[in-house]
Formats: C-alpha cells, structure tokens, sequence
C-alpha cells in the first residue's frame, strides 16, 4: 500500500490555473494531475548531475575568456550550450541531451553577453529571421 504526506506548495498564480484547466481536461482532480506530472517527469529524468561534473561546469564558466572559450571548455566536459528562445541550454555533447537551464545554473543570456561583450553565436542570425537554404527549402515542401 503507498502511504500519503500532505504536501504544501506555494506556486505561481498562471501555474495553478494551468494545472486546474488540464485537471479539467483529462477529468481527474488538479492533485491528481500534479500526482500524475511529477511522477511523469522524476521517471523521465535521470539522477541528479553529479557534483564533480558540477565543479567542471562553474570552473568553465568562471575561467572562459569569451563565448569560444566557454563552448571549448564545456565540450572537454561533455557538455554544450545551445540557444533556446531568450534564453541558454546547457547539453550533454555529442549526443545533445538536455540537461539543465544555463539560468539553473546562475548564468543568463544577457549576462553572459554582457561579460563577453558579444552575442550567443548564431543569435543575431536566428533573431534577424535568416535561415539556411536547407530550412527555406523544407518552408516550400521541398525535400532537404
């Protein structure tokens, strides 16, 4: 038998209604829907990073003189950082993983820009709406 502990949580406004409306949804209660959530994604994620890889990554991000050097250190790592929106990924390298939030971690896009004193490579491109031939292509239906 599972035994139960009363859980309270204090979240964000927006968040409740979010959980309330897919409650509403799948007709199940909104505990049930945030049951069913967090068991979804403790199953979907692996174990916490360890805290040697940890030490690795913030002695990159600490040492790294610009966006290269950062990138070079973090792949000896293992890992790398992809764009996402506003914001920075860190990834698992070569098999480009998820693994956390760069923000997670204390480190923002707009700090990091402002400590390189240049953009994410690749941003501007992807803000200024240029795409390779390859993606406009597949925008007409045509084949890669």
């Amino acid at each position: 038998m599972t035994q139960h502990r009363l859980v309270t949580l204090r979240l964000p406004i927006d968040l409740i209604a979010r959980i309330e409306a897919l409650a509403r949804a799948s007709e199940q209660t909104p505990a049930e829907t945030i049951r069913q959530s967090l068991a979804t994604a403790l199953r979907d994620s692996d174990a916490p990073m360890p805290r040697g890889e940890m030490q690795v990554i913030a002695t990159a991000f600490d040492r790294a003189q610009g966006w290269l050097d950062l990138q070079a250190r973090l792949r000896k790592a293992g890992f790398v950082l992809r764009l996402d929106g506003d914001g920075l990924n860190l990834h698992e390298w070569p098999s480009d993983r998820f693994v956390v939030r760069a923000e997670d971690l204390g480190h923002s896009l707009t700090e990091l820009t402002l400590q390189y004193r240049a953009p994410f490579p690749g941003a501007l491109v992807l803000r200024a709406g240029f795409r390779s031939g390859r993606e406009r292509g597949r925008d007409n239906g045509q084949a890669a």
